[in-house]
């Protein structure tokens, strides 16, 4: 038998290693003298111990190194490491996604060098007659959801729609619970009144004397940063207060553009002045 010492001479692993191998249980020494602890090993560990170095080096986990060394053969290493392969491949596309997620705000942050603040402007909204369909939905993306609906029914039912530019508005509803999903309505301007039916219906959306609007040009994955600026907006005029509920208009997307980059949406956010103000 051999010291640890020895041990570690011999296979050129630290003893500090050796000793962390025998208190997760996967190399323990043939014998441990009961009075001064000194640990023992055989020459026939040397396999076991290289196996170990070869799937630590592998970056396989002390479980997985546990469980391979506990059914070794060579068609289960051979499972061990397709499994192991698939895995880093899998982070492999993260972390190149993540890359490209990377360059996409690198990008945009070079496209958006002008002040966005200045494309707010404050301008009357006035009442529109619509049919529409509401509903809370999970989150923000379920958006195109409520659209396909609407857009079915009125299909179906054969109603008329205009034909401007700005026919359609989504508004999202205070849900009055937090965490409880988006309340959230999609509008198409009416051309001529109809009968409500369900939860299609005809109906007025209000007039809004001060309407702070925005222009975003680019994918929808922008909206979320215009968002942001509006609200830095906010902070630096202070004697606007934000109240109702927000709007979004398509002005150009997939329907009259080939790419994602000329879409254009117009958030529209109601604001007045705080008492005092003027």
């Amino acid at each position: 038998m051999l010291k640890i010492g020895e041990f570690s001479k011999l296979t050129r692993v630290s003893v500090r290693m050796l000793h962390y191998y025998d208190d997760i249980g996967l190399l323990k020494p043939v014998q441990t003298d009961p009075f001064t602890g000194y640990r023992y090993y055989s020459v026939s560990q040397i396999p076991a111990l290289q196996k170990i170095i070869m799937l630590r080096d592998l970056n396989f986990q002390i479980a997985e190194i546990g469980n391979a060394l506990n059914h070794w053969s060579e068609d289960v290493l051979m499972e061990e490491l397709n499994r192991k392969i698939l895995e880093k491949k899998s982070h492999i596309a993260k972390e190149q996604q993540q890359i490209q997620n990377i360059r996409s705000a690198i990008e945009s942050i070079n496209r958006n060098q002008l002040d966005l603040h200045s494309r707010i402007a404050i301008r009357e909204v006035l009442p529109r007659r619509v049919i529409s369909y509401r509903k809370k939905i999970p989150g923000y993306s379920w958006e195109n959801v409520l659209w396909k609906e609407l857009f079915r029914f009125v299909k179906e039912e054969h109603i008329e729609i205009s034909g401007q530019n700005d026919n359609n508005i989504t508004i999202f509803h205070e849900s009055g619970v937090e965490g409880t999903g988006v309340d959230a309505e999609v509008c198409l301007l009416a051309a001529e009144e109809g009968q409500s039916f369900g939860p299609f219906r005809y109906r007025t959306v209000d007039g809004v004397e001060a309407m702070a609007c925005m222009m975003v040009r680019g994918s929808y994955e922008k909206l979320d940063n215009a968002y942001q600026i509006f609200l830095q907006w906010l902070e630096e005029h202070p004697q606007y207060q934000w109240y109702g509920e927000s709007r979004q208009i398509c002005h150009r997307d997939h329907a009259n553009e080939e790419k994602e980059e000329d879409y254009l949406t117009e958030i529209q956010i109601p604001v007045k002045l705080r008492s005092g103000c003027y």
